[in-house]
């Protein structure tokens, strides 16, 4: 079983890239990152990281979009190695869907680091948050809300979006061992937009009522969405729990009012982390020291309600 690297071990590998960034490469390199989606502040922060990580580095950065659709990322990453890249972040659309052609890249020596959802192998490291953990810390966090029992609307991101099978999964797996007299009413996808969030929102408002007691989200963006919709309908009374730490989620959870929940999921960091370890590799074909290949380097997995808030709010912040 590989095992999970965490928190101390992302200051410990920043400190020995720093050294190798002083030095210099000794070529050119081009990253290639083939990312799920670009539709929601988190995505945009982890493109607009890697951007300055490639420029602190001084190296090519070949970004394309997936826009949510598999069959789209597989031809963004064959474009990638007819282009050349020397490396790839994959931020993949699905658990399996690109194995394919990941294997065509490992054929080439090409090192792979996959960041934000969890992909089935194939890889060099895997970087982002426990996402299973994410939804048990929420599922927890909800029980304790609702004194274990009650009625919520789920608003999920993506049709197979490994990510959300934690973040759900991880929820129903407190339910069914602490409390299962909370019934999940319905699960509503919304592709993890604020826009699309709002929408579920007022569907769910119209098919359930005054049944709903609680709204959880698989990202903030969409539980945002989804405050917007219930503060419309006059529902203030009704928490709203979401994932990721988006710093508008942590104003509101600042308020003491509606937006009560998030974990932690900071994108800057974790794709600046994988940019690290991908750099220190091709530069010396070694991982960090305490890393090794298939590791998981998990960052953050913490539960931020009013009580910690204002330890993570940074209102410069990209997300």
């Amino acid at each position: 079983m590989k095992k999970a690297v965490v928190g101390l071990m992302v200051g410990i590998f920043l400190l020995v890239i720093a050294g190798s960034m002083s030095i210099g490469f000794a070529k050119d390199f081009k990253i290639g990152f083939a990312h799920v989606a670009l539709n929601c502040p988190y995505y945009l922060a982890m493109k607009a990281t890697a951007e300055e990580k490639a420029k602190e580095y001084g190296v090519g950065l070949l970004l394309l979009n997936a826009e949510n659709d598999i069959e789209k990322q597989i031809k963004d990453v064959e474009t990638m190695l007819l282009e050349g890249v020397d490396a790839l972040i994959v931020n993949p659309v699905t658990e399996y869907g690109l194995r394919p052609v990941i294997q065509k890249a490992k054929q080439k020596n090409i090192p792979i680091v996959v960041i934000d959802r969890p992909m089935y192998g194939d890889y060099l490291v895997y970087v982002g948050i426990d996402q299973w953990k994410a939804g048990r810390l929420q599922g927890e966090f909800i029980g304790q809300l609702l004194n274990g029992k009650g009625e919520i609307v789920e608003i999920a991101g993506d049709p197979g979006c490994p990510a959300g099978k934690g973040r759900g999964g991880g929820l129903r797996e407190v339910f069914s061992e602490k409390y299962p007299d909370i019934k999940i009413l319905a699960t509503y996808m919304a592709h993890y937009n604020k826009a699309e969030g709002m929408k579920a929102m007022e569907d769910a408002i119209a098919a359930f009522g005054d049944e709903i007691d609680l709204v959880y989200a698989h990202n903030d963006a969409m539980a945002l969405g989804a405050l917007d919709a219930l503060r419309a309908a006059g529902m203030t009374d009704i928490p709203v729990c979401g994932v990721d730490g988006q710093k508008e989620a942590y104003l509101e959870i600042m308020k003491g009012e509606q937006y009560k929940s998030t974990v932690v999921n900071n994108p800057s960091e974790i794709t600046a982390v994988a940019f690290d370890i991908l750099m220190q590799y091709l530069e010396t074909g070694q991982l960090p020291e305490g890393i090794s290949a298939g590791d998981k380097v998990i960052t953050g997995t913490v539960l931020v309600t009013k009580e910690n808030v204002e330890q993570y709010y940074d209102p410069n912040s990209i997300f």
